[in-house]
């Protein structure tokens, strides 16, 4: 299973952002430029390691979307 995460992750990482994802990218990064902006250093620190695990949370949450997909398709393709 480890080999399809690694797989699915390098394919991910490699792709290139479509038009309407580069679009929400651009809203989430100007709508945090206008939250941290005054931010102390100590503040800074604070927010970037919030933003640190809720990246850990969403590829957990990934690495279980392909757990689920990937066991799905092998399911189907031994029947």
């Amino acid at each position: 299973m480890n080999h399809v995460l690694q797989l699915v992750r390098g394919i991910l990482e490699n792709e290139k952002r479509t038009a309407e994802e580069q679009l929400q990218l651009n809203k989430i990064c100007e709508l945090e430029d206008k939250f941290v902006k005054g931010f102390s250093k100590a503040k800074w620190k604070e927010y970037f390691d919030l933003d640190i695990e809720k990246g850990q949370l969403h590829n957990l949450e990934i690495d279980h979307v392909i757990e689920i997909t990937f066991n799905i398709a092998k399911h189907i393709l031994l029947k």
